[in-house]
């Protein structure tokens, strides 16, 4: 019976890895390589880059995380393919920090169960931490 359970239980690991990775961490990579792709290094280091002020670059990084609907797996190709492109350490943490806490489909999701107090605490939560 144990063996079954833990056989059961490799099975239903194994289906939601595979499941994960062709509907989630592909597209991120792609995504990410898509972003570094097409979007030119100048305008990744005029608005996103360590020698731009921080609060300007800072600030468009938590707004655009918002819009970035990606768990905490998938932000890491997206945050590195930026990083990577110019953007400074400081903007890659936040957007691997924000993105999954504060993206739209996690805010509504969040709205729907838990209610607008807690939308506006996981807002504030993920800016300011």
């Amino acid at each position: 019976m144990i063996k079954e359970l833990l056989m059961a239980g490799a099975l239903a690991l194994e289906d939601y890895i595979a499941k994960h990775v062709i509907t989630c961490l592909i597209p991120a990579f792609l995504l990410a390589g898509a972003m570094v792709t097409f979007i030119d290094k100048t305008v990744i280091l005029k608005y996103l880059g360590s020698q731009t002020n921080k609060f300007k670059s800072f600030s468009l990084a938590s707004i655009s995380s918002f819009l970035l609907a990606a768990c905490s797996c998938t932000v890491i190709p997206v945050a590195s393919g930026l990083y990577y492109a110019g953007a400074s350490i400081g903007v890659a943490f936040i957007i691997l920090w924000v993105a999954p806490a504060a993206n739209i489909l996690a805010l509504i999701y969040t709205g729907a169960i838990l209610g607008t107090k807690m939308v506006l605490s996981r807002i504030i939560s993920a800016i300011l931490m």
